[in-house]
């Protein structure tokens, strides 16, 4: 795990993967590849490299990156600038049965060369800067030419969803101490990519159903992606590109 050096409001995530109510959760092997995962996968469809490397910024616990590496034979990276999260990431990593390479930094300053990947994404990351055009520039920066990007934001909306939320949303803009919660949309994220050169630009709203929803129901539920009515009362959406030129 390399030591680049993150700069911004990475305790406040750092204390919050100490104690965060999902991580148990999410590393078991029954969960990890749930309904949402797979609808991330499919969305992304040909647009996932089939080799090559993949970046995941912000990663969390990873979960989205180890997916990516169930779905194709990828080489993985994860970066975020939380220590605990990257712990998280290690058993995410060993539970999913993927190699994957951890590292600390800041996704405003990715320690990575140009063109250095086939596949760069992030999931529940871009809503947290009230200006995302630097995060997407460094994004696509280190993209390959014909690389493919790949993020999904949860806006700060009303959702069936975050209904319990909602009130807290009304009142402040802020997630956690320190940590912004945006309300763009997808066409603010859609005009800066294509503003950076990316082409294909493409995004689907989903995730329409209750707090705590059984399988079934996200089942019966999903023929509502894309639609206008999952824009108004689904929780996130997906936006994919490519970078400008050709695939190596």
């Amino acid at each position: 795990m390399s030591n680049a050096r993150p700069s911004g409001a990475w305790q406040a995530w750092d204390r919050d993967w100490v104690a965060h109510p999902d991580v148990e959760d999410s590393l078991d092997r029954s969960t990890l590849p749930n309904y949402i995962d797979r609808l991330k996968v499919e969305f992304l469809g040909a647009d996932l490299p089939r080799a090559g490397r993949a970046l995941e910024v912000g990663c969390g616990s990873a979960r989205l990156l180890a997916r990516m590496g169930c779905a194709a034979p990828l080489q993985l990276v994860a970066l975020d600038p939380a220590p605990n999260a990257l712990a998280v990431a290690q058993r995410t990593a060993a539970i999913a049965g993927v190699s994957m390479l951890r590292t600390r930094g800041d996704a405003l300053r990715l320690p990575f060369p140009d063109g250095s990947f086939d596949l760069v994404l992030s999931g529940g990351l871009l809503e947290h800067f009230p200006e995302p055009e630097g995060v997407l520039a460094e994004m696509v920066r280190i993209l390959k030419p014909g690389g493919t990007f790949y993020a999904d934001v949860v806006p700060r909306k009303f959702s069936v969803y975050r209904v319990r939320e909602y009130p807290r949303m009304r009142r402040t803009e802020w997630f956690l101490p320190g940590v912004p919660e945006s309300a763009h949309g997808p066409e603010r994220y859609a005009d800066a990519l294509a503003r950076l050169g990316c082409a294909a630009v493409r995004s689907q709203w989903a995730g329409l159903y209750p707090p705590r929803a059984w399988p079934g129901l996200a089942r019966l539920t999903r023929p509502l992606d894309g639609t206008p009515v999952a824009a108004a009362l689904g929780w996130y959406f997906m936006i994919a590109a490519r970078r400008g030129g050709a695939r190596a």
